[in-house]
């Protein structure tokens, strides 16, 4: 029970919908749910049920209650909650965030493997993990949404990621949101979906190409020419399946010349046109 209800929900300091650092979510049983905070990285704790995370093209991850992942922002992904319902608890951060006051995530990145791949990584959660995340729900359930309250839990929760998990383990779970240039990372997934090719990019970066291509490889492990057209592969591919633009709107939307072009792209990428993708749910 939470004494003086209103005294907390009267206080400046409460927390809103942005300042907010923890979120409890339902996921309902059988409905595809789009993330709905693109600007934050998040951290989500896979409370109750079992889900299936669609990401990439056609890149799928099932994970049951008792898991951990990470979404950068940005991140376009669908969940579906298999069976039954399924709660998450979120939690906003940033890569400026220290594991404890003498540990950055920075520190994790020389346990980075040297050929790392796109695939999703996960962390099951340790007993103080459980006792956190139960802790947790139970505190925003009651009430207690003070700022305080989640900037000090978000500190708890990473030093608990710290004493629970090797740093081999913690290297590939954040390996999205560390590297050598973390400012870089971020300006790239900010702005990817409206560039189309990677000299425009580096434009807008104000580099030079080879500059922009050398500190992207760094950064992604990745050439920009490479991730670009994989993530668009995955726009297309996204709008040809959940979006109801006609094929000429996708082919303008991605710059293409043509719809001849566009044809071509699709059975080079998908192995079938764009109208057998769209009749078959691919």
């Amino acid at each position: 029970m939470l004494h003086y209800v209103k005294e907390h929900l009267g206080c400046n300091i409460y927390a809103t919908q942005e300042t907010s650092l923890f979120f409890i979510r339902k996921i309902p049983a059988g409905e595809k749910t789009q993330r709905k905070y693109p600007d934050y990285t998040l951290l989500v704790f896979l409370l109750e049920g079992n889900i299936e995370i669609n990401y990439g093209i056609n890149q799928r991850l099932k994970l049951k209650a008792g898991n951990i992942f990470l979404l950068t922002k940005n991140c376009d992904i669908n969940i579906t909650a298999i069976e039954n319902d399924a709660r998450v608890l979120l939690c906003k951060f940033t890569s400026e965030i220290k594991m404890c006051s003498r540990y950055s995530l920075k520190q994790l990145e020389k346990y980075i493997p040297q050929n790392i791949g796109p695939n999703l990584f996960y962390l099951p959660f340790d007993h103080r993990i459980k006792a956190f995340v139960d802790l947790i729900e139970m505190a925003l359930s009651e009430g207690l949404n003070c700022t305080h309250y989640h900037q000090l839990k978000r500190d708890e929760l990473f030093i608990y990621l710290r004493a629970g998990y090797t740093k081999e383990e913690l290297a590939l779970f954040f390996y999205p949101v560390i590297g050598q240039d973390i400012d870089f990372k971020d300006f790239v997934l900010s702005n990817y979906k409206n560039m189309y090719d990677v000299k425009e990019f580096a434009e807008k970066a104000n580099m030079s190409p080879s500059t922009f291509n050398r500190r992207f490889k760094e950064a992604f492990n990745d050439t920009a020419l490479k991730w670009l057209l994989a993530r668009k592969s995955e726009g297309i591919l996204n709008d040809i399946l959940k979006s109801e633009l006609t094929f000429a709107e996708i082919s303008e939307k991605y710059h293409f010349s043509s719809p001849a072009y566009f044809a071509a792209f699709c059975k080079k990428h998908y192995g079938k046109t764009a109208a057998e993708l769209r009749k078959e749910g691919f």
